[in-house]
């Protein structure tokens, strides 16, 4: 058995997921590619500024192709939303094969811990976007849904992403400010879970019988890490960028498009951060956007 590892980071490491909606369209725009190149994903994971996923073999040329394709599409609805221009991941990807149950099973454990080992959550199962929750389950972060009790603002967005999903299409941003519109907090995280339940691709069949049972599958994955020594990777503490989303919002910024603030604007942020959170100088130059070499930083230093 062969599986390959993919490894998607953010141009010169910098943050890509600051909003649900980001997640969102990326998520989608995954899922909707896989269908249509018959993919199958053994695990994966979103992070602040970077991707994991795990595709079961495929024929030779097969995970360029998909790449390729899903960095131009999300990079074309990225920039537009946030009027900005460029790359949004570096290039090439990252790239493993994993040859063996042993190693793959390592390389799922691996993928699907990214969060846990980023201090985000205590189990792979409790980050909504290693989509191990979802087994069966099509409310594992909001109450449960019930269509016909539902408001009318809340069955018209339901069926919003029925129409896009049984035509093919991904969530873009616009349609994304549609369904959430006229929703209140409960019903959002409602939306978010059967948005996710619906385009989900991740294959707990092949999990089963690699495994030998879904309950398997994540004691498995909660008692170990998994190895990749292949791909250049940071852990650090990504708890901190949730910490520093939190923060900007409550001064008045919310990015991606950090590009565009000026000194001023970024030494009050930093400052903040340091005041706060206190994080190392480069997780505040990811989030902020800043070139990996810069003479004269504005950003604070100890």
């Amino acid at each position: 058995m062969i599986a390959k590892h993919v490894f998607l980071k953010g141009r010169n490491g910098w943050g890509i997921f600051y909003r649900i909606e980001d997640c969102l369209v990326y998520f989608t725009l995954y899922s909707v590619l896989v269908r249509q190149m018959h993919l199958c994903v053994l695990a994966f994971s979103i992070m602040f500024n970077h991707t994991h996923s795990l595709f079961k073999i495929i024929a030779r040329g097969k995970v360029s192709d998909f790449q390729r394709r899903m960095e131009s599409c999300f990079a074309h609805e990225y920039n537009t939303e946030y009027k900005r221009t460029g790359p949004v991941f570096n290039s090439p990807f990252g790239q493993s094969d994993k040859k063996g149950v042993k190693n793959i099973i390592s390389a799922i454990a691996y993928n699907a811990n990214n969060p846990v080992a980023g201090r985000m959550c205590k189990k792979a199962a409790d980050n909504r976007w290693t989509l191990l929750a979802y087994y069966n389950n099509p409310n594992p972060f909001s109450k449960k849904l019930v269509k016909r009790d539902c408001r009318y603002a809340m069955r018209q967005a339901l069926k919003i992403v029925d129409l896009y999903y049984s035509t093919g299409k991904h969530l873009g941003y616009a349609v994304l400010r549609r369904i959430y519109a006229r929703l209140d907090m409960e019903e959002k995280r409602q939306m978010t879970d059967y948005i996710i339940y619906k385009y989900n691709f991740l294959s707990y069949k092949d999990l089963i019988e690699i495994f030998g049972s879904f309950d398997r599958a994540l004691e498995t994955i909660n008692n170990i890490a998994g190895n990749e020594y292949e791909l250049e990777d940071e852990y650090g503490d990504h708890s901190n960028y949730q910490k520093m989303l939190s923060l900007s919002r409550q001064l008045g910024f919310e990015g991606p498009n950090y590009e565009n603030l000026d000194e001023r604007q970024i030494r009050k942020i930093s400052s903040t951060f340091y005041a706060k959170i206190n994080p190392k100088i480069d997780q505040i130059r990811k989030f902020l956007h800043l070139p990996c070499c810069r003479p004269h930083s504005p950003v604070l230093r100890k």
